[in-house]
């Protein structure tokens, strides 16, 4: 057993070491804090013109249309290098028949022309809406310079117990170390019964401190813990990204 927790390393346990759009029912609810996420793959040969026209072009045209912050992630070291994820609120989807904030700031052809130059830097890219789970997270400020982001597919039915266990044995270890934890649930653009488990990160070395959840419960523990999630879900990916302060705000 201890064999199968160095296997899955810091982090790669979904809800030990990380690191839907479903939400409880309460008599007025409030709407879980929703952002859309475009992963991005830039060409490697253009890295260096697209990050001076996200840094220069598109960050001055975004707050110039009155946003009001977004965040930017890069993974490279453990995961797909020059993938770039940038996550942006969405306060109401009715803000999206508004069109492109780059036209209000640049007009119709300008915001074409940085399109076009965008484009020419880029494989492809991918969007979708998630949803926090804010009962089930510890989201600390400011953000993680470094994140353990781990997706996983919640099986049929297992939504309550994933939630329980998140909520009674997960997350009052984050809470008590003060260390960042999240909770997200996709839906439109992404398979709706996936759900990202996000865990900051000061600097790579905590890697090899371990998460949490293993400095408090041992290699045993964490095993133990681990059984607890069989047949609730399955780890789909993980990845480790590094925030990049150029282009967030």
């Amino acid at each position: 057993m201890k064999k199968a927790v160095a296997r899955f390393g810091i982090g790669a346990m979904a809800l030990v070491v990380a690191v839907p759009a479903l939400c409880l029912a309460q008599m007025a609810p409030a709407p879980p804090a929703r952002s859309r996420v475009t992963v991005t793959q830039v060409r490697p040969d253009m890295l260096t013109e697209w990050l001076d026209l996200q840094k220069n072009e598109v960050v001055p045209a975004l707050k110039k249309a009155g946003a009001k912050t977004r965040t930017v992630y890069s993974s490279g070291l453990f995961g797909t290098a020059g993938e770039y994820v940038i996550i942006t609120p969405i306060e109401k989807y009715a803000d999206f028949d508004a069109g492109n904030p780059l036209i209000k700031a640049l007009g119709a052809e300008g915001a074409a022309r940085l399109g076009e130059k965008l484009r020419k830097c880029t494989v492809g890219s991918h969007s979708y809406a998630i949803a926090r789970q804010a009962d089930l997270s510890n989201a600390t400020t400011p953000p993680a310079p470094i994140i353990v982001s781990t997706r996983i597919r919640i099986a049929p039915g297992k939504f309550p117990d994933f939630q329980n266990l998140v909520k009674t044995e997960v997350l009052p270890i984050y809470k008590a170390a003060n260390v960042s934890f999240t909770v997200n649930s996709r839906s439109l653009g992404a398979n709706p019964t996936d759900v990202t488990l996000s865990s900051g990160m000061n600097k790579y070395a905590d890697l090899d401190t371990g998460s949490p959840l293993l400095q408090k419960l041992g290699p045993d523990g964490v095993a133990k813990l681990l059984a607890k999630f069989t047949g609730i879900s399955t780890v789909i990916e993980q990845v480790v990204r590094a925030r990049v302060a150029d282009l967030s705000f």
